[in-house]
């Protein structure tokens, strides 16, 4: 489950809320946002890799549409 801020919502573990654990120098939150960053990337696998191929795909759709 992602991590909540204070408001209450939840915090998916991208670059913000990575780097505010590390400012903060919260120890348990830091943890936790690499239990969750590890349970996406081992169900989402590689998403650069996937990111390229879209674009390369769009490209392809793009260049047959003119």
């Amino acid at each position: 489950m992602p991590q909540e801020k204070a408001s209450g919502h939840p915090v998916p573990p991208y670059g913000t809320a990575i780097h505010s654990a590390i400012a903060a120098g919260d120890l348990a939150q830091m943890k936790a946002l690499v239990a969750e960053t590890e349970r996406l990337l081992a169900e989402q696998g590689d998403l650069r890799a996937a990111l390229e191929v879209l674009k390369i795909e769009i490209a392809k759709l793009e260049a047959s549409s003119k």
